[in-house]
C-alpha cells in the first residue's frame, strides 16, 4: 500500500501534480486516461452515484464528475484532500465531496455506489465489491510490470522492480476480481511514451510520483544522469510507460 505521507509531501511541495506540463506524450495504443474517462462517463447519469478511490488532488475525478448525480472522492492524504477542495471550488462543482478514508476499510454503506473508479491506486476487490451495488461497475487503472523498466534497471530499485519477467499484473488483477465476485467486461494494456523536455523536468516528475518513493535529487544524481544520457533524444528524455485499464461488473 502506498504511504500517504508521500502524497502529503508532494502536495505540500508542489501544491498539485504538474507532470503534464513537463513533457510530450505519445499514445500508440490510445490515451489510457481518455479511455478511462470515456468508460466512466458512459456509466453516468443524473441519479448515478460515483465513488473514486485514491482521488489525490482531484483533477482526474473532476473531469468526469459532471456525468454523475453524486460524487465522492476519497484519499488518505489530508494535503491532497485540501488541494482537491481548491480545485473543486475553482471548477464550481458544489456537489462533489472529498473525504479522508482508508480504501481497504472505507466505512461507506453497502451498495453505496453505482460506479467505483480507481486510477493507479490500491486494489481491494472485496471492499470495492461491498461498496458497489449489485450490477455496479468498477473501472480500475493499474501499473503494468514493465512500466519504466529501463529507468528502474538503471537505479536498481523501484515500484514493481524485477517483475517484468513474471506474470502480467493485469492478469493477476483480473483473477482477483473474478474470485471476489466480479465479471470482467474489458481489459486493455497501454504502452505509451513520455518525452520530458529536459533532465530538469524529469527530475521534477520523479519527485512527484511513487516510482521511487525515496527518490532524492542529490543522492540519486549518478543513476539519474546515467539514465538521462542514455534515454535522451531530440524529443526529450524518454520514459516508456505501461498501464492497463480493467472494467468489471459486480455480479450479485
Amino acid at each position: 500500500m502506498m504511504n500517504p505521507d508521500f502524497y502529503s509531501r508532494v502536495a505540500d511541495e508542489f501544491g498539485e501534480y504538474t507532470s503534464g506540463d513537463l513533457r510530450t506524450d505519445v499514445f500508440p495504443d490510445g490515451d489510457p486516461e481518455a479511455v478511462f474517462d470515456e468508460l466512466a462517463r458512459g456509466l453516468g447519469g443524473p441519479g448515478a452515484r460515483l465513488v473514486d478511490v485514491g482521488c489525490a488532488d482531484g483533477r482526474n475525478l473532476l473531469r468526469i464528475a459532471p456525468a454523475f448525480g453524486s460524487v465522492l472522492g476519497i484519499d488518505m492524504s489530508a494535503s491532497m484532500r485540501d488541494s482537491a477542495e481548491r480545485k473543486r471550488a475553482e471548477a464550481g462543482l458544489g456537489d462533489v465531496r472529498f473525504e479522508l478514508r482508508d480504501a481497504s476499510r472505507t466505512g461507506l454503506p453497502d451498495g453505496e455506489a453505482d460506479v467505483l473508479t480507481c486510477r493507479r491506486g490500491p486494489l481491494f476487490p472485496g471492499e470495492f465489491r461491498r461498496v458497489l451495488k449489485p450490477g455496479g461497475h468498477l473501472i480500475y487503472m493499474g501499473i503494468g510490470e514493465t512500466d519504466v523498466r529501463e529507468l528502474k534497471e538503471t537505479f536498481g530499485r523501484g515500484q514493481l522492480y524485477g517483475r517484468w519477467d513474471g506474470r502480467p499484473v493485469m492478469d493477476e488483477v483480473v483473477e482477483e476480481l473474478t474470485a471476489a465476485g466480479f465479471a470482467v467486461v474489458l481489459e486493455k494494456a497501454f504502452r505509451t511514451e513520455e518525452f520530458y523536455h529536459s533532465p530538469v523536468e524529469l527530475d521534477r516528475f520523479l519527485r512527484q510520483v511513487p516510482i521511487f518513493e525515496d527518490y532524492d535529487t542529490v543522492a540519486d544524481r549518478v543513476p539519474f544522469e546515467r539514465y538521462a544520457a542514455s534515454a535522451g533524444s531530440d524529443r526529450g528524455v524518454r520514459l516508456d510507460r505501461h498501464w492497463f485499464v480493467v472494467q468489471a461488473r459486480r455480479t450479485t
